[in-house]
């Protein structure tokens, strides 16, 4: 079925990558699913995204982007290039983006039908929010205009599910709102097939809206691009030097290359500066392992908003003292595979991760990773590839437990010569991952559960 003819169209909730606008997760798998789904052969895609930067994308084919007056509206926690949170926006804001993403979707399905000459047989809406309501619109119009409804597909992240628990709890600052417009505009009476991306993320879908069909969820490991993320032939004293730390305003510091002949050992951490993430467990971890290993540096790949940046770096230099942690911002995609290469083990110890893609790609460039024994990495993280430290308590901040079991991760990661005896385990897993096969994949289920 993977090699019929099928016609998608995508909406995502976040940008794509670039220079300009780092992207988050989502909006970087929504622009890799659009480029895999049209390389597939007999194979259209049409998508839609949000920017706050770019009205257009001139480098993609069958893409359009919504402009937006503001910055791209988050669920909860915090984005590299937005603290604009949903629940802090008005009904006549949540009205108005809604019916700028209707138009533009509207448009842009219809010219993939000119272009094509063919009718959508699916659409995919990222994430189990607003995005749903926006195509169950599209799909009114449309049949009020004579033509066929088409089947709608929900690819469940995971942040709106978070939001969603956060609204349950009674949560101060997310008030019960957006769970309950879902359920009274009855958008999943509309939806056909959920995609998730974890087991956890499915049993959490399923809570918040028990009476969607379990058969039609299926769980869908997230792919990465094996064109970029590959094992890079540089050493890490070569690797480290291409790269110039980054800082903050104000921080009174100057930027500087990375001098890579000084170190013989390398602890990578890639993701968006957000508390959950526990960039602070690492920091702390390294104020451990540094002074443990003179010869081993601690890179920290990624950003947030200008106070995270500067709370961070002010952990990091100010309150524990680190001198051999270099920040290098946010990177784009080849430049995180070369960073990925060069390490010793990569470290993501986030609480309760919906799936983790930054492992897989880690583990693509034939390196160990280590993670937090919550979420999603829990289906495919073992002690051949890493290992995830206890995390019964889901703490935010870091207890002085977890710091001390990331620590031990470590030396054990760099006294066992990981790299060497666990490295070539993660290049084998990683080959099941790939995004085509992942795609592939997809429209295989959904085209059964379609009868396609």
């Amino acid at each position: 079925m993977a090699h019929k003819e099928v016609m998608i169209f995508q909406l995502g909730t976040n940008n794509w990558q670039s220079v300009e606008e780092p992207a988050p997760g989502s909006g970087i798998l929504h622009e890799a699913h659009h480029l895999a789904y049209n390389a597939m052969p007999g194979c259209h895609s049409y998508s839609v995204y949000p920017s706050a930067v770019h009205a257009e994308n001139p480098g993609r084919e069958k893409v359009k982007v919504a402009k937006l007056p503001h910055k791209i509206p988050i669920c909860e926690s915090v984005s590299p290039v937005s603290d604009k949170r949903w629940h802090s926006m008005s009904d006549a804001e949540i009205e108005e983006y809604l019916k700028r993403l209707e138009d533009l979707c509207y448009d842009q399905m219809a010219l993939g039908e000119t272009e094509t000459g063919k009718t959508y047989d699916f659409m995919i809406a990222h994430h189990c929010f607003l995005n749903q309501i926006v195509l169950q619109r599209v799909n009114q119009k449309r049949v009020a205009e004579g033509k066929k409804k088409i089947p709608q597909v929900a690819f469940c992240h995971g942040t709106a599910l978070k939001m969603f628990n956060l609204e349950e709890k009674g949560d101060a600052e997310y008030p019960m709102r957006f769970k309950k417009m879902m359920e009274e505009l009855k958008v999943f009476d509309d939806v056909q097939a959920v995609v998730t991306i974890s087991e956890d993320n499915k049993k959490m879908f399923l809570h918040h809206f028990p009476n969607f069909e379990p058969a039609n969820v299926f769980v869908s490991m997230n792919g990465y691009n094996p064109l970029v993320f590959y094992k890079h032939p540089d050493t890490l004293q070569e690797g480290l030097s291409k790269f110039t730390t980054k800082t903050y305003e104000g921080s009174g510091t100057e930027c500087q290359t990375i001098p890579g002949d000084k170190y013989k050992k390398m602890v990578l951490f890639v993701g968006k500066f957000a508390d959950w993430k526990r960039l602070d467990m690492v920091l702390k971890a390294a104020k451990l392992y540094e002074a443990k290993y003179p010869d081993c540096c601690t890179v920290i790949a990624g950003t947030g908003q200008p106070g995270d940046v500067k709370y961070y770096h002010e952990m990091a230099f100010k309150e524990l003292g680190l001198e051999k942690t270099y920040f290098v911002g946010a990177q784009m995609q080849p430049e995180l595979a070369r960073l990925c290469s060069v390490a010793d083990v990569g470290v993501f110890p986030s609480k309760a991760e919906p799936f983790g893609m930054v492992f897989i790609e880690c583990m693509a460039c034939g390196t160990p990773v280590i993670g937090a024994n919550s979420g999603g990495p829990r289906d495919f993280v073992t002690e051949d590839v890493g290992v995830l430290i206890p995390d019964e308590e889901l703490s935010v901040p870091a207890t002085d437990k977890l710091v001390n079991d990331l620590f031990a991760a470590v030396c054990k990661a760099l006294d066992e010569d990981w790299k060497t005896t666990k490295g070539p385990n993660c290049l084998k897993l990683t080959e099941r991952f790939s995004m085509n096969e992942q795609c592939a994949g997809i429209v295989d289920k959904i085209s059964e559960i379609l009868k396609l």
